[in-house]
C-alpha cells in the first residue's frame, strides 16, 4: 500500500471536495427556493446534512492516516469516530424511515397529506423538543463533567437536524 499511499489520497480527497460540494449545493438550492419548502425536500436536506456529518467523521481522518508516515490514530479520535459514524448511521436510517413514512402518506392519503405532515402539527412538537434539550442540558451542567459530555455526545446530532428544521422553515 505504500506505493500507492499518494493516490488513495488522492483519490479520498477529490472524493471528499465532491461529497461537500455537491451536498452543500443541494442544502443551499432547498434552503433558498421557496417552492422546495415542502416535507420532502427538508428531509432531503436533511439526509445532505446527514452526508456531510458522516464524510466528515470519516474522511479527514482517512486523509490524515494516509498523508502521515505512522498511520497511527489516538484512542480519543478513534472513539469519537466511531461515535459519529455509528450517530450518522442512525440519523441516516431514521430519516429514511421518515421519507418512507411521507411516501406512504402521500400515496395512501393523498386527500390528507398536508393534514398530517403540515408544520403546524411539527412546529410545537419542535417546540417541545427544544425545550427537552434544554432542560437536559440545564440538570446536566449542575453534574459531573463525564455526565456533560455523554449529554452533548447524545443530544448534538438531534439539535443540528432541528436547527436545520427550523432554518429550511424560514
Amino acid at each position: 500500500m505504500e506505493d500507492l499511499k499518494y493516490l488513495y489520497f488522492s483519490i479520498f480527497l477529490i472524493l471528499y471536495i465532491a461529497i461537500v460540494a455537491e451536498n452543500v449545493i443541494i442544502i443551499g438550492v432547498i434552503y433558498t427556493e421557496k417552492t422546495l419548502h415542502q416535507p420532502m425536500y427538508f428531509l432531503v436536506c436533511n439526509l445532505a446534512v446527514n452526508g456531510l456529518y458522516g464524510s466528515t467523521a470519516l474522511l479527514p481522518a482517512l486523509l490524515k492516516n494516509l498523508a502521515s508516515h505512522p498511520s497511527e490514530i489516538s484512542l480519543a479520535s478513534c472513539r469519537t469516530q466511531i461515535y459519529c459514524i455509528h450517530t450518522y448511521a442512525i440519523v441516516e436510517f431514521t430519516i429514511l424511515g421518515v421519507m418512507s413514512y411521507d411516501r406512504y402518506v402521500a400515496i395512501c392519503h393523498p386527500l390528507r397529506y398536508h393534514t398530517i405532515m403540515s408544520l403546524t402539527k411539527v412546529v410545537p412538537q419542535l417546540v417541545m423538543i427544544l425545550y427537552s434539550y434544554a432542560h437536559v442540558l440545564r440538570v446536566c451542567a449542575l453534574s459531573s463533567k463525564e455526565s456533560k459530555l455523554k449529554a452533548l455526545r447524545t443530544c448534538t446530532p438531534h439539535l443540528f437536524a432541528i436547527i436545520n428544521y427550523v432554518q429550511s422553515m424560514g
